[in-house]
């Protein structure tokens, strides 16, 4: 069962929806440009943890959450990886930025002006959508750390 009425089902985690209009589409591929160095950035300083980083279509009052690219899907890993005869399966996850939130302003801020506080922020919100999504952080006290941190 791939669809229903004529309507072809989806993954909302996957990275492209398809129910944008192109009046939409228009606008997240000019803020895709726009930010392009700034996204850039936060994929190297998050290497080989993400596939991509990005603007976000579908987010309204969050900063941050993951998508996927490929075939598995976040949920597939955790079922996948939760098996006895576990292969350590992982999803191409594609770190998507609220740019109409308030912390996509802190963001571009500290990419022109401070390249330490870029990577404390980007890894904090690398590790809030990995909380979001049910998934364990690598290093929590490196986590506790960073928001040490930003609180002093």
């Amino acid at each position: 069962l791939t669809s229903y009425e004529e309507k072809e089902f989806k993954s909302v985690s996957s990275a492209d929806l398809g129910i944008d209009s192109d009046e939409d589409e228009k606008q997240t591929e000019a803020e895709e440009n726009e930010y392009k160095d700034l996204f850039e950035s936060m994929k190297e300083i998050l290497a080989d943890k993400v596939k991509n980083v990005r603007a976000s279509k579908r987010l309204k009052s969050h900063p941050v959450c993951f998508a996927t690219d490929g075939e598995v899907t976040i949920e597939m890993e955790k079922v996948l990886n939760a098996m006895p005869d576990s292969q350590q399966v992982k999803a191409e996850k594609v770190l998507e930025i609220n740019p109409n939130h308030e912390v996509f302003e802190t963001l571009k801020n500290a990419h022109g002006q401070d390249r330490e506080k870029l990577a404390l922020y980007t890894n904090l919100l690398y590790n809030q959508a990995l909380l979001i999504e049910g998934l364990p952080i690598h290093d929590p006290v490196e986590f506790t750390n960073d928001i040490c941190k930003v609180m002093v």
